[in-house]
């Protein structure tokens, strides 16, 4: 059967067929090769990206992009990513990040508090680190 003879017996049947495949998501849900993320592991990054990585990425603005970059965060010494960890820690716990001000406009973007138990266990695990 060419292809015009498939296509003609698809539209007589009234069926259309589509079948999208993407290298950013399969079944709505993003596909991220583990080496390809900024921050590891993958777990963590999937909490940073939505919640903290619009502003503290290459793509944020300038305060907080330089008060921590989540873009080059294997660029950051270990004596670097331990003082961020404890200020990360810290701004979490308190609820401060993200500021309510990126939250009234992103309200799916709030940390609940199992991610904030992520993000803190994280920190504490960088924290133990040499």
């Amino acid at each position: 059967m060419g292809a015009n003879n498939f296509f003609s017996v698809l539209g007589k049947a009234g069926v259309i067929l589509v079948l999208s495949v993407s290298a950013v998501s399969v079944f709505g849900q993003d596909v991220v090769k583990q080496d390809s993320i900024p921050v590891k592991p993958l777990a963590i990054y999937q909490v940073l990206k939505p919640s903290c990585m619009p502003c503290h990425s290459n793509e944020g603005r300038d305060k907080p992009r330089n008060a921590v970059n989540f873009s080059i965060w294997e660029q950051y010494t270990s004596t670097e990513r331990l003082m961020l960890a404890g200020s990360i820690q810290k701004e979490v716990q308190k609820g401060s990040m993200p500021p309510k001000g990126f939250l009234n406009s992103h309200p799916a973007n709030a940390l609940n508090a199992e991610q904030v138990n992520q993000l803190v266990q994280w920190c504490d695990s960088l924290k133990m680190k040499p």
